[in-house]
């Protein structure tokens, strides 16, 4: 008899040989018929996986389009893509960025470009103690872990839109992601640089929660994003 057993597309070919003698039958086995079958998760668990992500996580990539002038007078945009800090301080997925106003990615915002953030599985800084585990995640798989690309738009959020609390609360959230970023907070006289907050109102997600088999990929409705719980908060199904 031949076994052909079937994993992620491929199938392997074993002969099986019974009381020394070829049996010529063959018999397809699905792999998920030796370890169980894999729940794949939905739209609206996927939503959750992302809403944490974004929850956990404190650095994205920004990604936008940088204008270079060539030799013959000519222009062309190349994509480029820095990392900044951000946090999810009002946990609702939509994340605070403190920018430096003279930094080449808010530049490039500045002049034009379009933009997203790009989030992943690992994404903060060193000592940080997050958790990277994630329904349909292969933890230890970057390759299978979650991340996420967030759309929308930058709103800015000037000194008068908060009470005092409300931007204490801001502020101490931020810097405990990000201890250092207190060196040059909006009111920091002393700042190297002049920096604002905005936030980050996302109104399309791409999300990869891992490798096809065990996990959701593909876009994720903004309205079902924004009404989800994280995992942490218990993933609404």
């Amino acid at each position: 008899m031949v076994i052909w057993i079937t994993l992620m597309g491929l199938a392997i070919c074993q002969p099986l040989f019974l009381g020394g003698k070829l049996i010529n039958e063959e018999v397809e086995v699905s792999i998920t018929e030796k370890v169980g079958e894999l729940h794949v998760p939905n739209e609206i668990e996927a939503a959750s996986i992302a809403r944490t992500l974004v929850n956990r996580e404190s650095l994205a990539n920004v990604n936008t389009l940088k204008t270079f002038k060539q030799e013959d007078g000519t222009e062309s945009q190349v994509p480029v893509s820095s990392m900044e800090y951000y946090a999810d301080c009002d946990g609702d997925g939509d994340p605070y960025w403190l920018v430096v106003d003279i930094g080449s990615t808010y530049q490039n915002i500045v002049d034009g470009s379009d933009y997203s953030f790009t989030i992943r599985v690992g994404d903060h800084p060193l000592g940080d103690h997050v958790n990277p585990n994630y329904p349909g995640g292969t933890t230890s798989s970057p390759a299978g872990s979650p991340r996420v690309q967030l759309f929308g738009k930058l709103v800015d959020v000037p000194p008068d839109s908060k009470s005092y609390d409300d931007w204490l609360k801001l502020k101490n959230c931020f810097t405990a992601r990000h201890p250092d970023s207190k060196f040059w907070l909006p009111e920091n006289v002393i700042s190297p640089h002049k920096t604002h907050w905005v936030k980050f109102v996302v109104d399309k997600i791409y999300f990869v929660g891992g490798f096809g088999d065990r996990a959701y990929i593909g876009y994720v409705n903004p309205g079902i994003y924004h009404s989800v719980s994280t995992i942490d908060n218990g993933m609404k199904k």
